[in-house]
């Protein structure tokens, strides 16, 4: 069948902002991939007294959180493969649901060596997760040249995808730590490696297929002589290195987490402490994601352009609960989070227990 030479140019331009939507659509993917937590830093982990260094000795702890996400708060993209001569359609989604369990188990040493007055400590963490994804939060976006010209994520249809296996594990060789009579205080820094399952290709992954450097300052204050009255911050930076099999870089992150509570003594030989408060996290970040393609066209160019621009914030809030007995601290902890852009928004509840051996 022929076609006027106009009508062939109106379908050649609707094709170009059927492809530039598309591109936009996956900025949110591109911002922050569709992992529970944003980025590799468990928000949450710390809690209530979240800038406090562990006790003089060996101490371990185990947090278990349970992270769900659903609704129109994934982005991402449907594409049919697209010939070197042109693109038929696209496809956009986005809804999903997200379920994600995550047992941290955190080893580590506070020394009784002081470096300018602060106790010297390090830590491994070493989490073990399960992600259960459907609809748009089983997609990551693959970017890569194909024939020369700009291709768009392959098409992935599943119904669900669930998956398990060891996470990305954290290691701290640096926590210094400062105990003042009516501030605490810590520096920390870290990084961690791509030890979780990851496949470029794959729809899901347990890690996130990159090294990650971290950098951490926190303090906690307290308002009364008897420090039972508490308000804690802790703010990390993370460096993200380059997508393994992947053409970009996310920017770098702050998660900022923070804990305001009131502490009871209690007359028990079993029960010490009851600590009582609100616990909260926020994630914002700080530069522009890195794309290593090469547009071929107008329409692409300025969709990457937004792409890099495009920065993930997240903000969240909930009550928490410890409690210190002769056995160990307990704790248990619920966020809620709220005004998400660029990266999903759902609801988390933690549990940790840490053991000190003295």
């Amino acid at each position: 069948m022929n076609i006027p030479t106009a009508e062939k140019n109106k379908l050649m331009r609707l094709r170009a902002v059927l492809v530039a939507l598309g591109w936009l659509a996956s900025s949110i993917l591109f911002a922050q991939p569709a992992h529970a937590q944003h980025g590799d830093w468990l928000m949450g982990t710390d809690g209530l007294l979240s800038a406090q260094q562990a006790p003089e000795g060996i101490f371990y702890s185990n947090v278990w959180s349970y992270y769900h996400a659903s609704g129109s708060d994934f982005g991402s993209i449907e594409s049919p493969k697209c010939p070197a001569t042109s693109c038929t359609s696209l496809k956009l989604n986005v809804s999903g649901s997200l379920d994600e369990f995550v047992d941290q188990n955190i080893i580590g040493w506070t020394s009784p060596y002081k470096v300018l007055g602060a106790n010297y400590g390090l830590f491994v963490d070493v989490p073990f997760a399960i992600a259960d994804a459907s609809g748009a939060a089983s997609l990551e976006p693959v970017l890569s040249l194909n024939r020369g010209s700009l291709s768009l994520p392959s098409l992935q249809t599943s119904a669900g995808v669930t998956k398990g296996s060891i996470g990305d594990i954290y290691m701290e060789p640096v926590n210094f730590g400062w105990h003042l009579r009516q501030l605490d205080a810590i520096v920390s820094s870290g990084f961690f490696a791509p030890s979780g399952a990851y496949n470029s290709k794959a729809a899901v992954n347990i890690g996130y297929g990159h090294w990650t450097g971290v950098f951490g300052l926190g303090g906690i204050g307290y308002a009364d002589a008897d420090r039972t009255w508490s308000l804690s911050i802790y703010a990390h930076y993370l460096l993200y290195g380059s997508q393994i099999g992947r053409s970009y870089t996310l920017g770098d992150v702050v998660p900022f987490e923070w804990g305001a509570g009131k502490t009871l003594n209690l007359n028990n030989s079993i029960v010490k402490q009851l600590i009582l408060g609100a616990v909260g996290y926020a994630q914002w970040q700080a530069t522009n994601n890195e794309i290593n393609i090469a547009p071929q066209s107008k329409a692409a160019g300025s969709a990457i352009n937004t792409l890099t621009g495009t920065r993930s914030q997240i903000y969240s809030a909930g009550p928490s609960i410890n409690l210190l007995t002769k056995y160990g601290l307990f704790s248990v902890r619920y966020y809620e989070e709220f005004d998400a852009h660029a990266t999903p928004s759902g609801r988390q509840l933690m549990f940790s227990l840490e053991l000190a051996f003295g």
